[in-house]
């Protein structure tokens, strides 16, 4: 039987009303995982429908705790495609200490509003809510995972 399914093409989503879908796409692995005093390298990727994309318009920084988030000291390079649609970034970080462990974000131009925090609601499993869009986790093999403030 033929189901009834709306006639409007997934694809668009420029409505005011919507959702903006994210432009430029970010992809970047959700868990980097490096030994303490180890060089951590890893890709990312941006990438446009319709936009011209600027190297200088990638931004990577370290989500503070109850802080304004930090740049990162990480190297960055990127590479630009030939249609300036697609712009391929590496991030590399030399001896890898543990206060580089944390959660982190990749944007474009203006960094994303802090994602709400949502109600818990009854049966449904507690936990935080995943990593944002451009968001990625580094963990450290040698440090513990909850801050100490001892040194």
């Amino acid at each position: 039987p033929p189901s009834t399914i709306s006639i409007h093409p997934v694809e668009k989503h420029n409505d005011k009303n919507g959702p903006p879908s994210q432009d430029p796409k970010i992809t970047v692995d959700d868990t980097q995982k490096v030994k303490k005093g180890e060089t951590l390298t890893f890709t990312f990727s941006l990438e446009s429908k319709d936009k011209t994309l600027s190297e200088d318009k990638v931004f990577m920084v370290k989500a503070g705790k109850d802080k304004k988030p930090e740049p990162v000291r990480f190297n960055l390079s990127y590479e630009l495609s030939e249609d300036s649609k697609q712009i391929t970034g590496t991030a590399k970080a030399e001896d890898v200490k543990c206060d580089n462990q944390g959660g982190y974000l990749i944007y474009y131009d203006k960094m994303p509003p802090p994602p709400h925090r949502q109600m818990r609601k009854k049966g449904r499993k507690p936990g935080p809510p995943g990593p944002p869009p451009g968001g990625f986790v580094i963990q450290v093999e040698g440090c513990s995972k909850r801050r100490k403030f001892l040194s």
